[in-house]
């Protein structure tokens, strides 16, 4: 039942302005013109809703939408100052490797007969690339000869007490050669010039060798 309509019988209706009872056929309050709902016709209802709450409800969801748009900026905004003001953490690079390069002899040396020279050298630890390179020339005697090694400690010991004993370089007895060793470990070594097989004649030996190395 329509709230604009009240039935008092099934022949008649009230009118809803005057409240007057009109027939349930007329289609106007013969009181005061007011249209009425006739038997079957269709009444239309319109919300009683007022105007002012759509407009509430439609600013209402402005307000929201404007709000999450503006937190999105705000936090765009926040992240970008993060990155501009977070502090640039920098790993150094380890030290690369230095070349190092000693020289081991003094130039010229005289060897005694029966006995030896030696120049003492040490490379250090963490070295790589490590090579020994230089030249000698003797002079003295019959054969103007000498024998040149390189050594390492345990086999200048061997050496000094007539052991034979592995060597770095090995001349052989020769007037001139050129001296070369590669790879060899840290540690300490000995150069040596060795007149021991001549009994009566010292040698004069012109001799250099530089140690290389990256540390």
């Amino acid at each position: 039942m329509l709230p604009s309509e009240q039935i008092t019988g099934d022949d008649s209706v009230v009118c809803p302005k005057c409240q007057s009872e009109q027939p349930d056929s007329a289609k106007f309050c013969s009181q005061c013109a007011t249209p009425l709902a006739g038997a079957g016709q269709k009444v239309v209802v319109k919300s009683n809703a007022p105007a002012w709450l759509a407009i509430v409800i439609v600013l209402a969801l402005a307000f929201v939408g404007f709000s999450a748009w503006y937190m999105g900026q705000e936090n765009e905004r926040l992240k970008a100052n993060l990155r501009r003001t977070a502090p640039v953490i920098e790993h150094p690079q380890p030290p690369q490797p230095q070349p190092h390069s000693v020289n081991l002899t003094n130039g010229a040396t005289t060897v005694n007969a029966a006995s030896y020279v030696w120049y003492t050298f040490v490379i250090p630890q963490n070295s790589s690339i490590v090579a020994i390179n230089g030249h000698f020339t003797a002079t003295g005697g019959q054969g103007n000869d000498i024998i040149c090694y390189i050594l390492d400690e345990d086999g200048f010991v061997n050496f000094k007490n007539g052991h034979p004993t592995g060597t770095y370089y090995n001349s052989g007895k020769v007037t001139q050669a050129k001296i070369g060793a590669a790879n060899l470990a840290p540690g300490t070594y000995h150069l040596i010039l060795d007149n021991r097989f001549s009994l009566f004649t010292p040698k004069a030996v012109q001799i250099e060798a530089i140690l290389t190395y990256l540390q």
